[in-house]
């Protein structure tokens, strides 16, 4: 179902904003309000409301009454990577800006984003984050790469392998402001039904651009919640999603070799950094995701004494 009340004397739209929203009516008006409230308002704003069974779909009707360049599709529930595939189908601004629906952007990001890449000819912008804490979390990377990062225009591979090297890689799709054409090109879109879904986003226009900028603000909020992703056990859908895109990364670099040094770095530490973390599982899970590893042949990349760790502490 989409909303068809859009003015035909509407500009021409520079920027498509992507929001996928299942069940955030709590944070919905907040996150729509950052949005329709940028001071750049060449703008389409296209929700994807993912089967949500709270308030969320008034609230999304509420605002596309108010404000034109809104749009609207509904799906069944198919998790947020399909919920972003559905609204690129619709996208025909210059750039895209995919939103969480949780969380708050700057009112002025979009139109510094737009304005260093039509004078920069860039590929993609990103830049930096706040928390808003609602709960306990642990493992919540740090957003500020301000000291540790230069803002000049980088090679996408050169940008990667500093990343990697400094440990500040972030592969959230909120810190990145792409050009659609540049997008098109060459990101195959999000695999659908795992969590972890942005890696393959951040890898496929890292490894593919040759003109970034690193925008030293944290315009971007985002939220740590009960009950989302980031504050919830790590468990098989973690492993699951993190495996699936591990995956697909890994066979990148076998279809494009001047690839392989950098990837296998990057699978060093998110894989190390997964099998850290699933300690915490219980030991069924645990048998579960060493034969997941092996058939995959993701277990090389896992130091001995991650896997001590991932035995060892908090036995179940």
């Amino acid at each position: 179902m989409m909303n068809l009340n859009i003015q035909q004397s509407m500009p021409t739209p520079k920027v498509s904003v992507i929001i996928p929203i299942y069940n955030t009516a709590n944070y919905l008006r907040e996150a729509l309000d950052s949005i329709c409230n940028q001071k750049l308002i060449e703008l389409e704003i296209i929700l994807i409301n993912d089967g949500s069974t709270d308030d969320s779909q008034k609230i999304i009707e509420e605002y596309a009454a108010k404000d034109t360049r809104i749009q609207y599709h509904i799906q069944p529930n198919q998790g947020q990577g399909i919920a972003r595939n559905h609204g690129m189908q619709y996208a025909t601004g210059q750039y895209i800006y995919f939103m969480d629906s949780d969380d708050i952007l700057d009112i002025i990001a979009l139109q510094e984003c737009l304005n260093i890449c039509e004078s920069n000819n860039l590929d993609f912008a990103f830049f930096d984050a706040d928390i808003i804490t609602e709960t306990k979390a642990q493992h919540i990377p740090e957003y500020s790469r301000v000291e540790k990062l230069s803002s000049k225009i980088w090679n996408g591979m050169n940008l990667l392998a500093y990343e990697l090297e400094q440990h500040i890689f972030r592969i959230s799709v909120c810190l990145c402001f792409v050009r659609k054409s540049f997008l098109e090109k060459y990101f195959k879109g999000f695999p659908p039904g795992i969590i972890h879904e942005d890696h393959i986003f951040a890898m496929q226009i890292h490894l593919n651009a040759q003109r970034a900028f690193y925008i030293p603000k944290p315009f971007f909020k985002r939220r740590v919640r009960p009950n989302s992703t980031m504050t919830s056990r790590f468990n098989m859908k973690n492993i699951e999603g993190y495996t699936t895109v591990c995956n697909i990364v890994s066979n990148m670099a076998l279809q494009n070799p001047q690839w392989s040094s950098i990837i296998k770095v990057y699978l060093k530490q998110t894989l190390n950094a997964v099998i850290w973390a699933g300690h915490e599982m219980t030991f069924l899970e645990k048998v579960e995701t060493v034969c997941r590893f092996r058939r995959l042949k993701l277990s090389k990349y896992i130091t001995f004494r991650n896997w001590i760790v991932f035995w060892m502490k908090n036995k179940y």
